[in-house]
């Protein structure tokens, strides 16, 4: 499903390819071909893409060539083919956050994200699919049909930014920018085997990115590496992230078993322990905590986001009926949502992101499963864990979305595989601003090719 089985000789990661690309041995145009020869190939089925700008990345392809051999090498993304959820304003090119409503919308300026992008050379090969309005969690999108996941295309990729984990799954360019709301970059992580990058709130702008409930929504790269995703950060976000790549010789590990382990299907729970006692035997220390208010926080969580979704969905009011039923029943339900309601949620909400900071000081970083379950069928609305039924969408979001609430960065890697060959994600989470203590532990967590 990857392009490397067509083009054997070309580098799997942006952190191999830059080099090439810097010493001229690697053209941006071939690159860019070849992404967009995958796209020919498999985006008819998948559905990775929503819009193709093909002659523009020819164009921005043959520009960084030309830069570079003039000496004017603009950094490890110049030449890169990337692509971006449907969510992100670009100059020119049709933004529809995956809903009929703006299936024409273009907007007349580029969100700072893709400034950032473009003033580092990336080259930008189009538009990615999405859940209808980034709310939801399988990318079975009403309006543009479902995603597919590669590694089983009747089953979903995860949302809302699956259509950015199939490209970058299947070598539709080299890393994808997503957002995550409540686990939507690290979910289709997980489900289609690669690396994602909730950074902490703040750090990358949102103006430009269409909104779903501004306190919790994050933009993030999914990438193949970990490397590839912390160069990524730095772009978006204008942070040095400095050296990550010590290994993890007394680096204070915390397992929350409570609540983060309770539920888990078995082969996903025996790859994320396997990843522990890998790391424990690299020389972290491994420490069973507690994380409070967790339970709490869940519904106190859904509560806010319905009432932020709400008020960022009044300019469409009164065309509700274009909506797909499953992203109308939510707002519906969002209008029902009292205002004394959501101001106790948000009490919750501060008293465990308090809490959550001081158990930081007790240790460095936090591993958990990313989802509790591999990926569902397209369509299944229930998944089963140990013979206890739960419905998809708090089953795949509840190990992810505390860490949207809190804030802080968290990080999605793939650690192994169920008996069907299904990716199995595992999750680092650490204090805010600790980007590199996350990236510190997922890169001595990361499969080795």
């Amino acid at each position: 499903m990857s392009i490397y089985c067509a083009f054997p000789m070309l580098p799997r990661t942006i952190t191999e390819a830059a080099p090439l690309i810097r010493a001229r041995r690697l053209s941006p145009v071939d690159l860019t071909e070849a992404a967009l020869a995958a796209i020919e190939k498999d985006n008819w089925r998948l559905k990775a893409f929503l819009t193709v700008t093909a002659e523009s990345a020819r164009e921005a392809a043959h520009r960084a060539t030309e830069e570079i051999r003039r000496g004017r090498y603009r950094g490890p993304l110049h030449g890169i083919p990337i692509s971006l959820k449907d969510l992100f304003w670009t100059r020119g090119v049709r933004t529809t956050a995956g809903s009929r409503i703006l299936r024409d919308f273009v907007p007349r300026a580029d969100a700072p994200v893709v400034v950032r992008l473009k003033n580092a050379g990336a080259v930008i090969l189009g538009k990615t699919a999405l859940h209808e309005w980034a709310y939801g969690v399988t990318n079975n999108n009403p309006h543009f049909g479902p995603t597919r996941n590669p590694h089983d295309p009747e089953r979903i990729p995860g949302g809302s930014s699956g259509g950015s984990a199939v490209a970058v799954a299947t070598g539709m360019g080299f890393a994808s920018i997503g957002t995550d709301t409540g686990g939507s970059v690290r979910i289709p992580a997980s489900l289609c085997g690669v690396v994602g990058l909730k950074p902490t709130f703040g750090l990358i702008p949102v103006r430009g990115v269409i909104p779903l409930a501004p306190s919790f929504d994050h933009v993030g790269p999914l990438a193949r590496s970990v490397e590839d995703a912390a160069l990524l950060f730095e772009v978006l976000s204008g942070k040095h992230i400095g050296d990550f790549s010590k290994g993890v010789r007394g680096l204070r590990i915390g397992i929350p078993e409570k609540f983060f382990y309770d539920c888990l299907n078995p082969e996903v729970e025996g790859a994320v322990r396997e990843a522990l006692r890998r790391l424990e035997a690299r020389g972290a220390r491994l420490k069973t905590v507690e994380v409070p208010l967790v339970g709490e926080l869940i519904p106190a969580a859904i509560t806010v986001q319905l009432r932020e979704a709400v008020r960022s969905h009044r300019p469409y009011r009164d065309r509700r009926r274009e909506y797909g039923d499953a992203v109308r029943v939510l707002l519906e339900r969002g209008e029902t949502v009292k205002a004394s309601e959501e101001t106790a949620a948000r009490r919750v909400c501060t008293r465990f992101s308090r809490e959550l900071a001081a158990l930081f000081r007790q240790v460095d970083v936090l591993l958990t499963p990313t989802t509790p379950a591999t990926a569902p069928l397209i369509g299944q609305e229930i998944i089963e864990i140990a013979g206890q039924p739960e419905d998809i969408r708090p089953c795949l979001t509840r190990l992810v979305r505390p860490f949207n609430v809190a804030g802080v960065p968290a990080l999605s890697l793939p650690c192994g595989r169920d008996r069907r060959g299904l990716p199995i994600g595992l999750q680092v989470a650490g204090p805010k601003r600790g980007e590199a203590l996350v990236l510190r532990a997922g890169l001595a967590s990361e499969p080795r090719p």
